[in-house]
């Protein structure tokens, strides 16, 4: 049976969701660069594999951490909340690198690289929002821009979709072009759910 703490332990879940962020940072810019960089490919996966199993390795200990304290600084399905999405931006930027690799990708298509690029400046607004989500100040720059880069990500979708319908006529290309554009933009996604369940925080804590 866990142990249950009367006491709370306020810094701990804050200290673990600036980790997880900064961990989910790290899987966009690895995948950032495995696309840019288009060497060593097997290589480069390997790496953000190890990025997402430290990943999985934080969220067990927020969840684990939250079952053996009585007191919790912010309501636990929040807690929750937060834990699960960001390990979903680094779980999603893996899952792209392994696709890359299984669909033996020969180039890569310049829009995924600009997705990419939205992606880790979301990632480092995301570090920037749980440094300061303790004090519960100054968080609303942060989730607006990381609104802003969803809707930014959106935009590059949208084009990447009109691009490779018109330009590429190997089927199984846009296919395999579909699902990696459609992966990239499912991490933006995340980035937003972390962003709103800030908000709602906040709001809670108002």
């Amino acid at each position: 049976m866990p142990r249950l703490s009367l006491i709370p332990r306020r810094n701990i879940f804050f200290t673990q969701f600036s980790q997880h962020a900064k961990n989910a940072q790290e899987a966009a810019e690895a995948l950032d660069k495995l696309l840019s960089n288009f060497t060593d490919v097997e290589k480069q996966v390997r790496n953000l594999h190890a990025i997402e199993h430290y990943g999985d390795k934080l969220t067990h200990e927020i969840m684990r951490e939250l079952n053996e304290t009585f007191v919790t600084p912010l309501d636990r399905e929040d807690i929750i909340g937060l834990a699960s999405r960001i390990d979903d931006v680094t779980d999603v930027a893996y899952d792209v690198a392994e696709l890359v690799h299984l669909y033996k990708v020969r180039s890569v298509r310049p829009a995924a690289i600009r997705q990419t690029g939205t992606l880790v400046s979301a990632t480092k607004e995301m570090v920037a929002m749980m440094d300061q989500l303790q004090a519960l100040k100054d968080l609303e720059p942060h989730w607006i821009k990381l609104h802003t880069f969803e809707n930014e990500g959106d935009q590059i979708f949208r084009e990447a979709m009109g691009e490779l319908f018109e330009k590429e006529h190997d089927a199984i290309e846009i296919v395999k072009w579909k699902d990696i554009h459609s992966l990239i933009e499912n991490a933006l996604d995340r980035c937003e759910d972390v962003a709103n369940i800030v908000e709602t925080i906040k709001i809670k804590h108002s």
